[in-house]
């Protein structure tokens, strides 16, 4: 019953939104784009490759070494006794470990990076957003990738009234 309560009130409130939105300009942005296409976002990605464009080369000769083991052992297995194949599939397993492991322990540093670099580069963006959209006279700029939102104009802000009318009830 809770949960019905719940769809009728967001209905409802999405009605009076969708409504009350249609008196504003709407705007929507790709921040990924943003983040790929800028020229602070592509010095972001230019230094990252720098930082791990190596380590990235050594593992792919580390898989690419692993490939053609396994593809010897498809090969030769026949002509191999059932040691020698224990032996040499034993061995492959523990470099497929070892890759996995080093590799997700440069994956994560990668991607603390990427956070860390793109962190520089979100707060001036947001604040392009907001001086395009003013510029724009937008009531609201949404992320167009997820539909969340970055920018909203004073008069597309309804929070308080309803909350003042929620109370009144």
């Amino acid at each position: 019953m809770k949960h019905i309560l719940s769809c009728l009130l967001v209905l409802g409130l999405v009605g009076t939104v969708a409504i009350d939105a249609s008196a504003q300009t709407i705007g929507v942005v790709s921040m990924e784009r943003v983040l790929q296409e800028s020229d602070s976002g592509k010095a972001i990605q230019a230094e990252l490759e720098a930082r791990f464009g190596e380590k990235q080369q050594v593992f792919a000769e580390r898989e690419r070494e692993i490939r053609q083991l396994q593809a010897a052992l498809e090969r030769d297995k026949p002509l191999m006794s059932k040691a020698q194949v224990e032996k040499k599939e034993a061995d492959i397993k523990s470099r497929i470990e070892a890759f996995e492991k080093d590799f997700n322990a440069v994956q994560k540093e990668v991607m603390e990076a990427q956070q860390q670099e793109g962190q520089k580069l979100i707060e001036p963006a947001r604040e392009a957003v907001n001086e395009v959209a003013k510029k724009k006279k937008l009531g609201a700029v949404f992320e167009a990738s997820r539909a969340g939102l970055l920018y909203l104009g004073e008069s597309a802000d309804i929070t308080n009234e309803v909350i003042q009318a929620l109370n009144a009830k």
